[in-house]
C-alpha cells in the first residue's frame, strides 16, 4: 500500500524504516533507521525536499535500530530539532546506553555488509524538546499528534498523522515475514493496553514498526494479531518457567522455538537476546516468578 502524497517512505537500508511528513510550512522524519543508512538516508530527503530544510525528528522510541542516524541528520540540517518522551532525553543522558547505542549500530552494519559505521558525536544524539500524551505538531496543513503508547519501552510513542495515518510504537508489536511479533520489553500488560488504545483511534492506516503501511483486511486483522503474539509470549515464558527452567534455558527455547527466519536476517543475536531477556525477566516479575538473588 503507497502512502499519502504527503507522506514518504525515505528508508534508506534493512533493519529500520524512516518516513518524512511534508505539511505546507514545516517537514518531520518520524525515527531514522539504523546509523550505517544515513548516508542513503540524507540523500533520500533530500530528494524529496529539494530546497526545503528539514525541521523536526519525532523519535518512536531511544532504541539503535530507530534513532542511529541522528548525529549525521543533524551534520545535514544543524537546526533540526529532534522530538521526543521525557525517557528518551535520560537514555541519552546515560554513558552505557550511548555506547551500547553504538555497539549495536557496529553490529548492523557488520551484518548488512556496509562496513564501518562513520564517525560521529555522542554528544549529537540528544532531545531538544520533550513531547507527551496530547502534544499536537502543526506541519501547516498536516497535524501530528503524540500518543504515549508504553511497553516495548518507557519511551514509547506512536504518532498519528493527519488524523488517519497512525505510526504505531514497537509496543503494539512488529510485523516479520507477514506475522506480527509481539516486542514488549518493559511490560506486557503496558503493551496490550498500548494496543487497545491505538485500536480505539480507528485509523485508516496503520504503519508499524520496521513496516510499510497497512489498509483493508490487514488493517482490521492487526491488533487481534498484537494482543495474540503478546499474549503467546507470555504464556510460552510461563510455561517454561513453571517447569522449572532456568531464564538462559527459556532465552535459548524462545530463539529456537518463537524466533522465524526473518528476524534472524534483519535483527543481530546480541540485540535479539537484549530484548528477549528483558521479556522473560518482565513476565517473571509480573507474574511473581522472579528467582531470589544468590
Amino acid at each position: 500500500m503507497k502512502t499519502a502524497h504527503n507522506i514518504h517512505d525515505v528508508t534508506a537500508g534493512r533493519g529500520g524504516k524512516a518516513f518524512l511528513l511534508t505539511g505546507r510550512d514545516k517537514t518531520a522524519l518520524i525515527d531514522t533507521g539504523m546509523a550505517y543508512c544515513a548516508a542513503g538516508l540524507i540523500a533520500n530527503i533530500r530528494q524529496q525536499l529539494t530546497d526545503r530544510p528539514l525541521d523536526y525528528i519525532l523519535v518512536g522510541h531511544s532504541h539503535y535500530d530507530h534513532i542511529g542516524a541522528i548525529p549525521h541528520l543533524r551534520g545535514a540540517w544543524p537546526a533540526v530539532k529532534v522530538l521526543g518522551a521525557a525517557h528518551a532525553a535520560y537514555v541519552f543522558s546515560r554513558p552505557n546506553a550511548l555506547y551500547t547505542i553504538r555497539t549495536l549500530g557496529a553490529q548492523a552494519a557488520a551484518i548488512f555488509r556496509a562496513g564501518e559505521l562513520p564517525p560521529y558525536d555522542d554528544a549529537l544524539l540528544k532531545i531538544d524538546a520533550v513531547v507527551g500524551e496530547g502534544d499536537k505538531l502543526d506541519l501547516g496543513g498536516l497535524g501530528v499528534t503524540v500518543h504515549a503508547t508504553p511497553g516495548h519501552t518507557r519511551c514509547s510513542l506512536s504518532f498519528l498523522a493527519g488524523g488517519d495515518t497512525l505510526f504505531a510504537s514497537e509496543s503494539t508489536g512488529y510485523i516479520s515475514g507477514g506475522t506480527v511479533y509481539p516486542s514488549f520489553i518493559t511490560s506486557s500488560a503496558a503493551a496490550l493496553a498500548s494496543v487497545e488504545k491505538c485500536r480505539k483511534l480507528e485509523p485508516a492506516v496503520i504503519v508499524p514498526p520496521h513496516h510499510g503501511p497497512l489498509g483493508g483486511r490487514a488493517r482490521v486483522a492487526f491488533w487481534d494479531d498484537c494482543e495474540a503474539a503478546i499474549r503467546a509470549a507470555v504464556a510460552f515464558i510461563l510455561a517454561h518457567a513453571r517447569q522449572g527452567r532456568s531464564e538462559e534455558e527459556i532465552l535459548i527455547a524462545y530463539e529456537r522455538d518463537m524466533r522465524d527466519e526473518g528476524s534472524r536476517r534483519e535483527q543481530p543475536l546480541a540485540a535479539f537476546r537484549l530484548n528477549t531477556e528483558a521479556m522473560i525477566k518482565t513476565v517473571l516479575r509480573e507474574n511473581g516468578l522472579c528467582r531470589p538473588l544468590a
